[in-house]
């Protein structure tokens, strides 16, 4: 079996043909001492030709520049199979050239580059082979310096291919590899085999690849091995094509992974009871959920065509699931300020619509440029929080035409709503209430204009003592001298009321008996 350092010149098809040729012809021509070059019919003793010998499918003989080939390509001896490496890496159809038991005609066959002429003559049942250069002058010309540098340039090439972390190869139109690089023998090694890797011309590792532009596929492997993904690129290079391959598996697990996650984020937004509207850059709608079609009544079709986002507000404005506005150039002026208010992440309307709908539209840009609109239905909300203020209202009238004075506080001692006859008893003003008050702070007024009484310390106990609590009653003198009597009532929830009677005086009931008398 041959090792991977014997195979090395093979890598690298013409270019291991043409150099190992060169050398042998130099070699022989400068240990012959010719400083011209001879004439043709006497090529073939300096070593312009490579001649082998085949019979019975065996090599029986070469020339010395012959055997010189062959080791170039990891033979030790008269190796047919590496004279059949060495060919392949120039020749197309290089099996048919060392077939015995084909036609009996000689054949003349050009290489690939059209530099080397293979030829082919039967006679007694043997089977002759040379190559020789079309332009033997040139070759003959080359000097020592010319060769040293086409081998320096080779050696770097090789070791760029050796080192290049991805794979490289050159086919011809029947899809035979005649050059690989390292990581492609690799490949192959560990695809098919040791054995096989040793064995030219080398198996195409992607039998479905095709020649022309980008595509991705995968090495045969185990049904229980994980898929080996690679982005495939082809290059025509005259009659051949040049095939780089670049490990794909983490572009395939991110695609994956992103495909997975879309998945998800669709199921997702599928589900939601709020519409999302996704406009990309350019401003072209490029997702939306099936919740938007139902709160804007916008066609699917329509949404499916990635309208611009002006055209999906004209939609909304025909179908009367956007407010009218009160000209259609300030509607229009309105689209763009909605637009630029979106992008900087602050735009947030409420929208009025007719059947006592609302809608909360929001905008929130995204890094990439792209606009998100949600439109929430919060019709049912509005209408709740007008119910609650229709009834605080309500309350309010009906704590207002007490007479006496009252107060109610949370559970936590917030002061929650006062009426008339309180802000009058104990002379605050309305908007003194619009800040949160605690009864500590409300026990202090109470405290200043009144008498000194141990019941605000009581009361404070008392509104903040969750355990249970009973109706209890106090009297307390204002500053002026009136007397008020205070109930303090506990209320469900945890709440407390206080009710303030100020208690009329005698001059007072001496007066109304007066005029009752009158």
């Amino acid at each position: 079996m041959l090792s991977a350092s014997l195979l090395t010149p093979v890598l690298y098809g013409s270019s291991a043909f043409l150099s190992a040729f060169a050398a042998i012809s130099i070699i022989a021509r400068r240990g012959s001492g010719l400083k011209q070059p001879p004439a043709a019919n006497t090529s073939d003793l300096y070593g312009d030709t490579l001649i082998f010998l085949i019979r019975d499918g065996a090599m029986v003989d070469a020339n010395f520049p012959g055997q010189r080939f062959l080791t170039h390509f990891g033979a030790k001896g008269l190796d047919l199979d590496a004279l059949s490496r060495g060919l392949h890496s120039a020749f197309d159809d290089a099996a048919s050239l060392l077939d015995t038991n084909g036609p009996k005609t000689d054949r003349h066959i050009l290489s690939r580059d059209g530099m080397f002429q293979f030829i082919a003559e039967h006679a007694a049942g043997t089977l002759r082979l040379k190559i020789q250069s079309r332009d033997a002058a040139r070759l003959q010309a080359e000097d020592i310096h010319r060769l040293s540098a086409m081998d320096a340039e080779l050696e770097t090439l090789r070791e760029t291919a050796d080192l290049a972390p991805y794979l490289v190869w050159r086919e011809t139109r029947d899809g035979t590899p005649i050059w690989v690089n390292r990581a492609y023998l690799e490949a192959v090694r560990q695809t098919f085999g040791d054995k096989r890797a040793t064995q030219w011309p080398l198996p195409r590792l992607f039998p479905d690849l095709k020649p022309g532009g980008r595509t991705r596929l995968t090495l045969p492997n185990d049904a229980n091995a994980p898929d080996n993904w690679f982005d495939i690129t082809s290059i025509p290079i005259g009659r051949d094509t040049l095939f780089t391959a670049y490990d794909a598996n983490a572009t395939v697990r991110a695609e994956t992974q992103l495909n997975e996650l879309m998945q998800t984020l669709t199921k997702t937004f599928a589900q939601l009871n709020t519409g999302l509207a996704v406009f990309d850059k350019s401003r072209n709608l490029a997702l939306f959920n099936p919740a938007l079609t139902e709160l804007t009544r916008l066609p699917v079709d329509f949404l499916a065509s990635r309208p611009s986002l002006i055209e999906v507000l004209d939609k909304l404005r025909e179908t009367r699931a956007i407010p009218e506005p009160r000209d259609y150039h300030a509607w229009r002026k309105s689209i763009s300020d909605l637009e630029s208010a979106a992008k900087d992440g602050n735009y947030c309307e409420t929208w009025s619509l007719a059947g006592n709908l609302t809608y909360r539209v929001t905008g929130r840009p995204h890094p990439d440029g792209a606009i998100a609109f949600l439109f929430e239905d919060i019709s049912a909300e509005m209408s709740l929080t007008r119910q609650f203020r229709q009834e605080i209202e309500l309350s309010q009238a009906l704590l207002d035409n007490m007479e006496d004075a009252t107060a109610l506080f949370s559970p936590t001692g917030i002061l929650l709503q006062t009426n008339d006859a309180y802000r009058n008893l104990w002379c605050e003003d309305a908007d003194s209430l619009l800040t949160e008050t605690s009864i500590v702070d409300e026990s202090r007024v109470w405290h200043d204009r009144c008498l000194p009484t141990p019941v605000w310390g009581d009361l404070r106990e008392f509104a903040l003592d969750a355990e249970d609590r009973v109706e209890w009653n106090a009297h307390i003198i204002l500053t002026d001298g009136r007397v008020v009597d205070c109930r303090f009532l506990p209320i469900t929830g945890g709440g407390t009321q206080i009710i303030f009677h100020l208690e009329r005086t005698n001059e007072t009931h001496q007066d109304e008996q007066f005029r009752h008398a009158g």
